[in-house]
């Protein structure tokens, strides 16, 4: 049961279309929201959904501090963008907000390198890399080929694939300028199973709420996103008996006491190999699903927390169950990077009676983003179906029913 929250009034720190989930739920909480950053509307829709918006940068601290106090705020939050992590627990602290996390578990989680020396000192098995000092590039070939990533980026920005010698120092510099410290991180590609997990964390205790695979749409130059995510994941047994209390036992070592953290893992003849984390909301958005399965929600415990310092005055991790009833997948339609000339199908999908959510982020108008990054998706649906058959119409019906056209009325759907 949570506390009453009832026109409490809530910052919410970017107002970007992910956003628009905290705002819209604390909405729906009795919650006086507030969005602010330095964006237009356009930029920032979220903040058209708040109770009120600011003009003001997440790193002007000492007008929001200034605000915070003079509007009578309660609570501070932010969700799924990692760049904003550090100024959300700043801001917490100087106005002595509740903040789920330390400084230093944020920025130890921030960092790809560092993540994985934390997991060799768990014995969290993580992806084979290469001494960046010491790496040979003649050994790249496409039977071996390599991935970069800055070691300080999100949202697949700045990773990309090498196969060849030739190419190694072009790439190296384009991964390098996604990376605010320029460190870049050199991995052997994996062509293999992907997992994604969620766990939560209440009052010090650390335990799973989610598991899927993870359907991947790769480019041949730059990273790859997820297309699919499919709960449960087929290697939910394995996982438990395999790995699940060394990921518990390493997070507990590093004292997180509240919050909900992302993982995502490679897994190549039953072994798993980590590679990703975020301690923050996943823009897969698992807690649709476990709202759904278990009637918990991450989006919902960390409103709770921002505003009382508290995920949720049940315990969590009774009602938690990675090992959901139904059938469970989120599906990412992504698009040509090209220019939005007209959509239909729409309402029609919104409609499916197997879609419990349907969020699109692009518009008539708008430009498709990057391929290879998650700026390329068009929209995710949520549908919860009884058996893989019954999924396999809905999609056809889907397919046969969406289409996003650009200027020369060609479908730009990739997938």
């Amino acid at each position: 049961m949570l506390t009453p929250l009832k026109n409490k009034k809530l910052l919410i720190l970017g107002g970007n279309s992910l956003s628009l989930d905290i705002v819209k739920q604390a909405n729906k909480m009795g919650i006086y929201t507030i969005v602010t950053d330095w964006n237009s509307t356009k930029d920032s829709p979220a903040k058209l959904y708040a109770s009120e918006y600011w003009d003001i940068s997440l790193l002007d601290y000492s007008t929001l501090a200034h605000k915070i106090q003079a509007e009578g705020i309660d609570g501070v939050i932010t969700g799924f963008t990692d760049s904003y992590l550090l100024p959300y627990h700043h801001l917490c602290e100087i106005c002595n907000l509740p903040c789920y996390g330390t400084k230093e578990q944020f920025e130890l989680t921030l960092n790809k390198d560092l993540f994985k020396q934390k997991c060799r000192e768990y014995d969290v098995p993580t992806v084979p890399e290469y001494n960046i000092d010491t790496f040979n590039s003649a050994s790249i070939s496409p039977q071996n080929k390599i991935i970069l990533k800055p070691v300080d980026n999100s949202g697949s920005r700045g990773i990309c694939i090498c196969k060849s010698p030739n190419e190694f120092q072009k790439k190296l510099a384009y991964a390098q300028s996604f990376s605010a410290k320029k460190q870049v991180i050199i991995e052997e590609y994996m062509d293999c199973d992907d997992v994604s997990f969620e766990y939560k964390i209440q009052n010090g205790e650390v335990f799973l709420s989610a598991i899927c695979d993870r359907d991947i749409y790769k480019t041949s130059e730059f990273g790859s996103i997820t297309s699919k995510l499919t709960y449960p994941s087929k290697y939910i047994n394995s996982y438990l008996h395999d790995v699940n209390s060394k990921v518990i036992n390493m997070f507990q070592g590093m004292k997180l006491q509240n919050g909900v953290l992302f993982m995502q893992a490679f897994v190549k003849e039953n072994q798993f190999y980590f590679y990703e984390m975020g301690y923050r909301l996943s823009g897969g958005r698992h807690y649709i699903f476990t709202e759904n399965q278990n009637q918990t929600n991450a989006c919902k415990e960390l409103i709770q927390f921002a505003l009382d310092g508290n995920m949720s005055h049940d315990k969590l991790s009774k009602k938690a169950n990675p090992a959901f009833k139904d059938l469970c997948i989120q599906l990412s339609i992504i698009c040509k990077s090209e220019t939005i000339n007209r959509i239909e199908g729409w309402e029609y999908v919104q409609g499916l009676k197997e879609v419990i959510d349907a969020t699109t982020y692009f518009a008539e108008g708008d430009t498709i983003g990057q391929q290879g990054t998650t700026a390329s998706i068009f929209a995710r649906l949520h549908l919860v179906c009884k058996d893989s058959k019954r999924y396999d119409e809905i999609l056809n019906d889907i397919k046969s029913h969406l289409r996003v056209y650009n200027a020369q009325n060609a479908n730009i759907i990739i997938i």
